[in-house]
């Protein structure tokens, strides 16, 4: 027999409305409300479906995932989180955090809405009042929300990545349906730079290293509003331009990251194409995401492909505790050799020592740190364990050529 909602799933939208600030539903399976949780006193129901039954006939359609939590857009600007439980659970119905909106909706971005979906301007004021209103939630900040409502329904962890995969779906064209690799690095130190940092810069970057798992860290810090108009009309032409220029970088960065440059423009090219056949501003901002995992991906597992699974283990422990001490037996303990052995054949896969291996890594850090964010050389030497600033800078001019000093001035 199964269970109805009850007082746990009420606390539960309370706590998590209480500590967000964000607006939450819990939902019945015929789509009807049990309880809102909501700041706003009166908030508005959207313009375009007064009714508010777009989203609820989403959540429970047939094909909509249960007891995994999804990230979702509607119209390209309102963001929602929401978990439908039922299988795992023993009762029936889905818990929904937002609406939310990533960045300021502005009257160039509404208006390419509505001449793209031909809808009459006469929506234009109160749809600008509504977006008003609603909450801003960046897209990292809402899909770490979904990882703690799995949480505290099932008392599981989830990793931010299976939110990612299953609220960005891979649309590629059928030549890009490779099979996806997950690593999550949040043991790495957690910088907190946001208004210093380039984040375009950052995710090219990230795509360079095959960092697949840091692109929504830094995609969420680009100001929509700010991104260029390249087509005054059409909102949609607008964003297919915006994503092509984003295939063009990301395939370069991708070939300064190693990846092979047939394989590069051959991607681009299938890229574009599938891009230039889209009909919807939400399908082509999701294939720009898609676009950023897949030539990251692509360039992790080219790297990767190289190495042994003992030393590939130990380069992906050294770039996820690159802010740590780290040991020689450290590494060997992970990569399940003896350490006599895995110094042997460190130096003979990487042509470096272990040692010189880390401390190329930390200098390459130490570079994005100067780059891309206001951390003095001092500053940097301490965040990567080198308590003496003149051994810092012996090694950083070694490996880079100048001092972080003349590193920082040219980079300003």
């Amino acid at each position: 027999m199964e269970r109805t909602i009850g007082d746990d799933e009420l606390w539960l939208c309370k706590l998590l409305h209480d500590n967000l600030q964000l607006p939450v539903r819990l939902l019945k399976t015929d789509r009807t409300v049990e309880a809102v949780f909501d700041s706003r006193h009166g908030a508005p129901a959207h313009p375009l479906d007064p009714d508010s039954n777009t989203v609820p006939a989403g959540i429970f359609s047939d094909d909509s995932p249960y007891d995994i939590p999804c990230f979702s857009k509607w119209n390209g600007f309102d963001q929602y989180v929401w978990l439908r439980f039922g299988e795992l659970s023993g009762r029936e119905g889905a818990i929904v955090i937002g609406p939310t909106v990533s960045s300021n909706v502005t009257d160039e971005m509404l208006e390419g809405f509505l001449y793209d979906y031909r809808i009459s301007g006469i929506y234009l004021d109160s749809l600008r009042d509504y977006y008003r209103q609603l909450p801003m939630g960046y897209q990292k900040s809402m899909l770490h929300a979904g990882t703690l409502l799995y949480y505290l329904f099932y008392h599981r962890p989830l990793d931010i990545t299976e939110v990612i995969d299953c609220s960005v779906p891979y649309r590629r064209p059928h030549a890009l349906n490779d099979e996806l690799e997950q690593r999550l690095m949040d043991k790495r130190l957690s910088l907190s730079f946001h208004h210093h940092l380039n984040p375009e810069k950052m995710l090219m970057q990230c795509i360079k290293e095959g960092r697949k798992e840091e692109i929504v860290r830094y995609y969420d810090l680009i100001p929509r509003e700010n991104a260029g108009v390249l087509s005054r009309r059409s909102q949609l032409r607008n964003e297919k331009n915006l994503a092509i220029c984003v295939v063009t970088h990301a395939m370069q960065a991708a070939i300064n990251g190693g990846l092979y440059p047939e394989v590069a423009f051959t991607a681009s090219d299938l890229w574009i194409q599938h891009i230039e056949e889209l009909h919807d501003v939400e399908e082509v901002a999701k294939a720009i995401q898609e676009v950023l995992f897949d030539f990251a991906e692509r360039v992790s597992r080219q790297r990767f492909s190289r190495c042994s699974k003992p030393i590939a283990v130990c380069q992906n422990y050294i770039f996820n505790r690159i802010y740590e001490p780290i040991k020689l037996t450290e590494l060997a303990e992970v990569a399940g050799v003896h350490p006599a052995y895995l110094s042997k054949l460190f130096k003979q896969e990487t042509g470096v020592t272990v040692s010189e291996y880390i401390q190329r890594q930390k200098v390459e850090e130490a570079k994005k740190l100067l780059a891309f964010s206001d951390a003095s050389p001092l500053r940097a030497a301490s965040l990567l364990n080198f308590h003496d600033q003149s051994y810092f800078t012996k090694v950083f001019k070694k490996y880079a050529g100048v001092t972080p000093k003349q590193y920082k001035d040219r980079t300003v």
